[in-house]
């Protein structure tokens, strides 16, 4: 796992985008829609095209992990095409 900040958290808080050290991973949350917030720090495998854990301060979030991005607004983008607005 390594650390990423979340940069994008949709309407619902069902989808993430998190900047990482790789680029721009969308994020979809399986429950606990709303927990995380822009600016939080996280840890996950952000390569990963899965259900894969996201973990804050200790807490495991059920996620499934949708692919990597380049840039942040293509992963913004397709955060909202997923159907988080």
């Amino acid at each position: 796992m390594s650390r990423g900040q979340i940069v994008f958290v949709s309407r619902n808080g069902a989808m993430l985008v998190v900047q990482h050290e790789d680029g721009f991973t969308v994020v979809e949350m399986l429950g606990d829609e709303g927990v995380l917030q822009v600016g939080d720090q996280v840890l996950g495998d952000w390569t990963a095209v899965a259900s894969e854990p996201i973990r804050r301060d200790g807490d495991l979030f059920d996620a499934c992990f949708q692919g990597c991005w380049g840039n942040p607004n293509a992963a913004i983008q397709a955060a909202r095409d997923a159907g988080g607005g």
